[in-house]
């Protein structure tokens, strides 16, 4: 009788193969499992999941079958009720393949559910792909980089970083997907500092996935180096009998490293009263005063925007929660003379500010696919000059898109803080360190290079929700200007967890009453396309 019933067993389980053969309970009845999953762990090892779909189960019996001798089938090991994962250790081959199958246990023989097969093939271990490190982990305040090379993957194969605090990191601790790669050259990957915390030091591994298994590096640990400290100022508040009660003034002349430096910032509480932060994308390039005197005294205070050319704004912007422009591909130089880089185009993410529907701020990374689609990111995608490149940016890359819906947003770059912490520097790049910003959000502009400190525009928000605008002259002999180090460094002065910097040098500008705060004589106020300011509701 028993040989009977087991003869039946292995018929019903060959021809059920592959299939989700779920079995509702009948009387006593186990219901069959399903959803069988195999992963390979090493060469003659897997790892067997299941789901388990009976309440009355008293176990499993986890099964294998060679695939060329169906006669040749053993119970690998059996495991407590409610338990669906089981690793085969012994019995396998390298190359070889095996029908793995799960049955539930009932309370008696009579009862137990039909058994479930998945067949898998353990590839020859000279087929698998492989992962390794390459030299030493680079670890700054703005992130942790790792080069490695993937050899022998498959063109469906998927590879990145994984990493933990906890000790080693699988695929199923925190992972970010790497670049693309090609002639089995090293790649660069940057864990940017947004998804890792000061003080603490994290075991990192490069994996490679192929055919549902995943391949792991060996470990390298490393921390991320100290955090900028702030740059702090005498400020001098300034009375304004147009500004309400919910905005106020400063301006300093305070010294900044060594040198002069004037500066102003405007700092708005929209949880009370009747004030709000709006985006302004005019038809056409106009003044700030122009476009400030455009709403006859309702818009308090008015920054510049975003960058912009022949014109038009380029990048993102949200005005009545309608998203128009997009995030396009930039070139790794515009110098002609740079051969390489002029014709290499990076996909990138860029910083954005803004607000939603009640007013509350957030600093995002932005990036659009290749339909126009706008999508908002808790991390950049880690784009660095010179190195790999990442695919286009789509609802799950760099990772999944944030619920997020803006009322007023807008781009421009980078980062300056996210969450208390500055995510650039210029450590990672070997070319251009001198005019472009290479980590993260690749700009090829002259305003972004290691020393370079113009008229600066930032806005930022405080931990409680307060939006600050902020300017700084540069270029003229009463105010040197502001790096990009710097500048983040200030406005994590100011009490902001969150930033951004926006267009700079002679479209910097703030006005209000009609009046430009800021030194123009080195270049005339400028006309500008993208606007943002503090407004009457």
């Amino acid at each position: 009788m028993k040989t009977a019933f087991w003869a039946l067993a292995a018929l019903c389980a060959c021809t059920a193969c592959g299939e989700n053969n779920e079995e509702a309970p009948v009387g006593g009845n186990v219901a069959a499992p399903s959803e069988i999953r195999i992963e390979r762990v090493d060469a003659t090892s897997v790892c067997v999941t299941w789901q388990d779909n009976s309440s009355n189960e008293t176990g499993f019996d986890i099964w294998v079958r060679e695939a060329a001798d169906a006669s040749n089938r053993w119970i690998a090991g059996s495991v407590e009720a409610d338990v669906t994962r089981f690793t085969v250790s012994e019995g396998l081959e390298d190359g070889g393949s095996y029908f793995f199958g799960v049955q539930g246990k009932g309370a008696s023989e009579a009862y137990d559910s039909r058994v479930i097969y998945e067949l898998y093939t353990l590839v020859p271990s000279a087929d698998l792909p492989t992962v390794s490190l390459v030299g030493n982990t680079t670890a700054t305040s703005s992130c942790l980089a790792v080069s490695y090379r993937v050899e022998n993957a498959s063109a469906d194969a998927r590879w990145g970083l994984c990493w933990s605090a906890e000790g080693t990191p699988t695929i199923d601790d925190t992972v970010q997907y790497g670049p693309a790669i090609s002639d089995d050259e090293p790649v660069l990957q940057a864990i940017p500092n947004a998804l890792l915390e000061y003080g603490r030091e994290y075991t990192v591994r490069a994996f490679v996935i192929e055919g549902g298994a995943a391949y792991y590096s060996a470990a390298t640990t490393a921390s991320l180096t100290a955090a900028p400290d702030a740059i702090t100022f005498n400020w001098t508040k300034l009375s304004r009998a147009s500004l309400p009660a919910e905005i106020e003034l400063y301006e300093t002349t305070d010294r900044l490293n060594g040198h002069s430096f004037h500066a102003w910032y405007a700092v708005a509480d929209l949880s009370k009263g009747n004030v709000e932060f709006r985006v302004l994308v005019p038809d056409g390039a106009a003044t700030i005063e122009e476009q400030s005197a455009a709403f006859n005294g309702d818009c308090y205070v008015m920054i510049n925007g975003g960058y912009f050319y022949n014109g038009r704004h380029t990048g993102l912007a949200v005005v009545n929660a309608a998203a128009t422009g997009s995030i396009s591909a930039v070139r790794g130089s515009l110098k002609t003379s740079d051969t390489e880089e002029y014709n290499s185009m990076y996909n990138v993410t860029r910083g954005l500010f803004g607000v939603d529907a009640s007013g509350k701020p957030a600093v995002y990374w932005a990036g659009t696919d290749a339909k126009g689609t706008a999508y908002y990111f808790d991390r950049p995608l880690p784009s660095v000059k010179g190195e790999a490149k990442y695919d286009a940016v789509s609802v799950e890359n760099p990772t999944a898109a944030a619920a997020w819906s803006p009322r007023y947003a807008l781009s421009a770059g980078p980062v300056l803080l996210k969450e208390g912490k500055c995510p650039f520097d210029f450590t990672l790049t070997s070319k251009g360190a001198d005019y472009y910003l290479s980590n993260f959000e690749i700009m090829p502009y002259d305003i972004f290079g290691v020393g370079v400190s113009p008229d600066r525009t930032a806005v930022g928000r405080t931990e409680d929700g307060r939006i600050i605008f902020f300017i700084c002259d540069g270029r003229v002999s009463s105010s040197g200007g502001a790096t990009l180090t710097e500048l983040a460094a200030i406005m994590k002065g100011l009490g902001c967890t969150d930033a951004v910097n926006f267009d700079g040098g002679g479209s910097t500008g703030m006005v209000i009453d009609g009046e430009h705060l800021n030194d123009t004589t080195a270049e005339a106020s400028r006309a500008v396309v993208s606007t943002m300011g503090f407004f009457k509701k």
